[in-house]
């Protein structure tokens, strides 16, 4: 039988599976959608750079604790839709490295060889941990050593060395925060007390996991604070709200937002909407709001910024539909004119 996809692959094999988006932030694909994906029957919700950045982890079943992982990086259409030839030529370097036996232990010359193929990625370090700590929960593996290190940090911060925490105890915190309450509340207790770089490194660990409401509560309180600030930081801005970017939709971020682009929003906050928040531009008046300003003061990365999110299927019908909008501020109309124009002449 010919098996032409991933989901196919892994099921004759035998083993049991999860997949997860690393493209904008880490995030859950359940089987039953990577397999209507991969028939092509909706196009890939969180595309990046026309890519769908998978992890996708196997076991034996019953074998949790020794799972197999590849991160694969697959080409889409200009649909959106899966590009199938990655996916078998994919599959054959494997067949050809491992037979049919997808548990057999790989050399180091054939895990070589396999990351040497066009469709694997190596994940930032901070993507890494997350993962790791997301993957620990779902298959319920003790956590690794370095997560006792940070709960002992965040009970006593003054008594302690920040620079010995491990970059995966404080992943492993922040993939705790929404189920385990008294750590939430540690974390918010201490808050004040952490130096800036655990902090940042905090925030960048959240920003891949969803968080109780009072963790969500402080970080937007934190971006209060800096904007009282006489020359507030632009880049903690973006990095406190970005931080929340895993939790579902709530009002006050929405709020937060809106009056974020309505006092000359920095270029590192636009970044941050793109990269992390783009669910909150299924918003009509925000995502309005965003394109007029990303076109009035980051013109220089209007063209980029807009390719990113017309290709998000939850975005794409807005935007198309708002294309010829009378209402439409006059320089979001002429960048849209200078793209179509610069579109045109690029296809002829």
């Amino acid at each position: 039988m010919q098996i032409n996809t991933l989901s196919e692959f892994l099921t004759q094999a035998g083993t049991e599976f999860r997949l997860f988006d690393l493209g904008r932030r880490l995030q859950a694909i359940e089987p039953a959608d990577f397999v209507a994906i991969e028939a092509h029957q909706r196009p890939y919700p969180w595309p990046l750079q026309r890519h769908a950045w998978l992890a996708v982890c196997y076991w034996k079943t019953h074998s949790a604790d020794q799972p197999y992982i590849w991160f694969l990086k697959l080409p889409l259409d200009e649909r959106g839709l899966l590009n199938n030839g990655a996916v078998k030529y994919f599959l054959a370097a494997l067949v050809e490295q491992l037979g049919q036996d997808l548990t057999a232990p790989l050399s180091d010359e054939q895990q070589q060889n396999l990351a040497q193929t066009p469709f694997t990625f190596a994940p930032s370090p901070e993507k890494l941990a997350a993962f790791h700590a997301r993957l620990g929960q779902v298959l319920h593996t003790p956590p690794s050593h370095f997560y006792q290190g940070a709960l002992d940090y965040l009970a006593a911060p003054t008594q302690h060395d920040w620079q010995q925490l491990g970059l995966q105890g404080l992943a492993e915190v922040a993939a705790r925060l929404q189920s385990d309450a008294p750590l939430s509340q540690l974390l918010v207790s201490q808050w004040p007390h952490l130096p800036e770089p655990v902090q940042t490194a905090l925030c960048q660990q959240c920003e891949h996991q969803p968080l109780s409401d009072s963790v969500n509560q402080l970080l937007l309180d934190a971006v209060s604070h800096e904007l009282e600030r006489h020359m507030p930081d632009d880049e903690r801005i973006a990095l406190l709200l970005r931080a929340t970017a895993a939790s579902p939709t709530f009002i006050r971020r929405q709020q937060k937002i809106a009056t974020l682009l309505s006092v000359a929003p920095s270029q590192a906050l636009m970044l941050c909407l793109v990269a992390r928040l783009w669910q909150e531009l299924a918003d009509e008046a925000l995502l309005l709001a965003y394109l007029s300003q990303l076109a009035e003061r980051h013109g220089d990365l209007f063209n980029a910024v807009f390719s990113e999110l017309v290709s998000l299927p939850v975005l794409r019908p807005l935007i198309l539909s708002n294309l010829h909008n009378p209402a439409l501020a006059p320089a979001l109309k002429d960048a849209l004119g200078a793209l179509y124009t610069a579109s045109a002449t690029a296809s002829t």
